[in-house]
């Protein structure tokens, strides 16, 4: 059984990276040209930067369906507090990297773009010892 304190915890994590995320799919596929004007500064972005950035917002999706089955199933099957916590991980580094590699970006893009590294971390070990927590006997 999960303690209530980290069950709170998980709700409101997923419930938290379930808005981000369909909010960056919906920026990042609909709206390109909003998502290079207030992380970048820039004008009109060019093909292969569209693609690049709805190929993210494809990642995006995928982590909020997780997410939503997630806060549909792990009450009654744990596993998919591991599923959540592996979507985690593997989004673990790649702001960094946009960052380190992104020519140019806004004072916004960079308050936008420096937290999440860390959240995805706290989501990783949230959803770990909830998982844990589930399998354990009482």
């Amino acid at each position: 059984m999960i303690e209530r304190r980290l069950k709170t915890l998980i709700y409101i994590y997923l419930w938290g990276a379930l808005a981000e995320d369909t909010v960056l799919f919906v920026l990042a596929w609909l709206t390109p040209e909003l998502w290079f004007r207030l992380l970048h500064g820039a004008g009109a972005p060019s093909g292969l930067e569209v693609a690049l950035v709805r190929r993210s917002a494809g990642q995006w999706a995928a982590f909020a369906l997780a997410q939503a089955i997630t806060l549909w199933r792990f009450r009654k099957d744990p596993v998919w507090l591991g599923v959540a916590a592996g979507v985690r991980f593997s989004d673990l580094f790649t702001d960094l990297s946009y960052l380190l590699a992104a020519p140019s970006v806004t004072r916004l893009g960079r308050m936008l773009l420096l937290p999440p590294p860390v959240l995805n971390l706290v989501g990783v070990v949230i959803m770990l010892r909830g998982y844990r927590q589930a399998g354990r006997k009482v």
